[in-house]
């Protein structure tokens, strides 16, 4: 026996809001082909649609569907229990059940599909009714533990706050590969773990949460910063948190939400949800463990437990968490303390000018609440590559240092503008030669030309500072690189520019993102053909299921007084006529629908 009749009326009862969340959950593949609540009852009775539909559902939900397939007259007599009839109707939402002589009813389609996902699964039906079995380790009797003190995951979120933007400095100048799965290559974790001084895990944790934030995007083969990352950046260490936090909480997987109690450690819920959602994919559950470690992470969650900032942020009180989060947080620090060793102690987050303009110049070696840089000749050389000038880094470091500017700082900077002195490399076209090396002083130019390392390049002079050379321009920086000169190039940046700007951050559909095309004409037809003449009666359906299927159903007409019935094969129902062909005596008759007071199955 077939369910696509009760599900169709169950269909047909929605209103235009249940229908859209029905199509939005269950996903239909073929909506093009589907035109009125038969044809959606049979796309979503699918095998492959059922089983998509039970995977998330707990062990009481599933034992509602046995319940009410097994003894349909005592499962609706629980409806009483409110809690029954809150699984009742939220199956009946998710197209799990129908509706039979104004009663939910079990499909058959769907009870079959959940035996059968059972017994593959390792779980026997008929112990869904039991409570299931205590994970080692539990102890009802024992008092629930404290939850997390108020700034017990400070640590963690500045410390992801100021990882994640280390992680969008490296991959603003070094796009990190991907791999044909789209994840980021291990090798370029590491590789930009180790730039930033942190573990690969911690740096593939940052990349994660920037992803989830929109701060990233996928640039061809290559993961790039997104033009929101600018904007995040330019942000201060609360918003920046709040930000990551809020975009982390939006992808927790249903099955952690269903379970989220403050009571009980994430990662006891997680490891619970085998038992309690029988049928849940191991994927599902994998999500579920990343996002432990994540919240973890994120400072989400402490000791594996939510902390209070989070339990707003999940209840979707967002202006509430932002005025505990700018209470608990520690506020911009007044600067940073510059080592005549050129360490350079960070106490605590900067504002965000100090801290792009002193990152600019200098590179990480602790990263936490309080964190550790070091001013390098690279580090100053790569700056004025960048186009900051020595005047510039000078004024920098005096207005965020608290303790002025060391000897040995003031002296690498000048020793470096002497050498550096914004060598810029590029290409030319015309007799002089096919590159240009202009430098910012002519004492500067007057070294390269007499510099025995850079003979090779026979380069000769134009002006006081502009230099020439026959080889090309890539081959000019290599020789600058060697010879220990930093110069850069405009192409160079161009082309980084570009690819940071060349695709727009990847966006996780939001559950209430207006539903695709094809989707939204798919919820149209359907609302409209429920309520279309002929009718929307029972034997309406049934008449145009056995259009569908092509099998012969018993109509029963009055006329006059008098009824008839026919074994007929429906052809076609319209204008408020049925066309069929009568099998019996072999010829075709068309009988008004406002005649017909029966359909049965033949």
């Amino acid at each position: 026996m077939s369910g696509t009749l009760a599900l169709a009326s169950a269909i047909a009862e929605m209103d235009r809001d249940a229908l859209e969340s029905l199509v939005r959950r269950r996903r239909p593949q073929a909506p093009a082909g589907v035109l009125d609540p038969i044809g959606l009852a049979a796309e979503l009775l699918r095998p492959d649609s059922i089983l998509r539909a039970l995977s998330p559902l707990d062990r009481d939900a599933l034992a509602v569907l046995l319940g009410l397939a097994e003894e349909p007259r005592a499962g609706l007599a629980r409806d009483t229990d409110t809690r029954t009839a809150e699984r009742v109707s939220a199956l009946l939402a998710l197209g799990l059940l129908g509706v039979e002589d104004a009663r939910p009813v079990a499909l058959p389609e769907v009870t079959n599909a959940l035996r059968h996902a059972l017994m593959t699964a390792g779980h026997r039906p008929d112990d869904l009714s039991t409570p299931p079995p205590s994970r080692s380790g539990d102890n009802a009797s024992a008092p629930p533990a404290a939850p997390p003190s108020a700034d017990s995951w400070v640590t963690a979120a500045l410390t992801a706050v100021g990882q994640t933007a280390e992680c969008l400095r490296v991959l603003r100048d070094r796009p990190a590969r991907l791999n044909r799965s789209g994840s980021v290559a291990v090798a370029s974790v590491r590789g930009m773990a180790e730039s930033i001084g942190i573990e690969a895990d911690h740096a593939a944790q940052a990349l994660a949460a920037a992803d989830r934030a929109g701060l990233v995007a996928s640039g061809g083969s290559s993961l790039v910063v997104s033009e929101r990352a600018e904007e995040w950046t330019e942000s201060d260490h609360i918003a920046r948190w709040l930000d990551l936090a809020a975009t982390t909480l939006a992808t927790i997987p249903a099955p952690l939400r269903a379970g989220l109690v403050r009571e009980e450690p994430l990662a006891a819920i997680a490891a619970g949800l085998p038992e309690r959602f029988p049928l849940l994919s191991e994927a599902e559950s994998t999500a579920a463990r990343r996002f432990v470690v994540a919240a973890e992470y994120l400072g989400l969650s402490s000791h594996g437990r939510l902390s209070s900032v989070a339990e707003l942020l999940h209840s979707g009180e967002r202006a509430a968490a932002e005025r505990l989060v700018r209470d608990l947080l520690p506020p911009a620090a007044p600067g940073v303390y510059v080592q005549p060793d050129l360490s350079v102690i960070v106490p605590g987050p900067l504002a965000p000018a100090d801290e792009i303009d002193l990152a600019a110049l200098t590179v990480p070696e602790h990263i936490g609440v309080a964190s550790t840089r070091r001013v390098t000749e690279a580090s100053i050389a790569e700056a004025f590559s960048r186009g900051i000038t020595p005047h510039q880094a000078r004024a920098a470091f005096a207005r965020v240092s608290l303790t002025g500017i060391p000897q040995p700082l003031d002296y690498l900077i000048g020793s470096l503008a002497e050498r550096v002195g914004n060598i810029q490399v590029s290409e030319h076209h015309g007799d002089d030669g096919r590159t240009r090396i202009v430098v910012g002083s002519s004492e500067l130019a007057d070294t390269l030309t007499v510099d025995r390392a850079l003979q090779h390049l026979q380069l000769h002079r134009v002006d006081p500072t502009t230099l020439c050379s026959r080889l090309r321009a890539d081959h000019v920086l290599a020789a600058l690189a060697d010879a220990r000169y930093h110069a850069s190039s405009p192409r160079a940046r161009a082309s980084a520019k570009a690819a940071t700007e060349s695709t727009a951050p990847p966006r996780a559909q939001d559950a209430h993102d207006d539903l695709p095309e094809a989707l939204s004409d798919l919820v149209e037809r359907v609302f409209l053909a429920a309520r279309s003449e002929p009718g929307t009666s029972n034997f309406t359906r049934r008449l145009e299921l056995a259009i569908r299927d092509r099998v012969p159903v018993r109509v029963t007409a009055e006329a006059r007084g008098q009824q008839h019935t026919f074994l007929l094969l429906p052809v076609s129902l319209s204008g408020g006529r049925l066309r069929a062909t009568d099998q019996a005596a072999g010829v075709e008759r068309t009988l008004p629908v406002n005649l017909i007071t029966a359909v049965e199955s033949a």
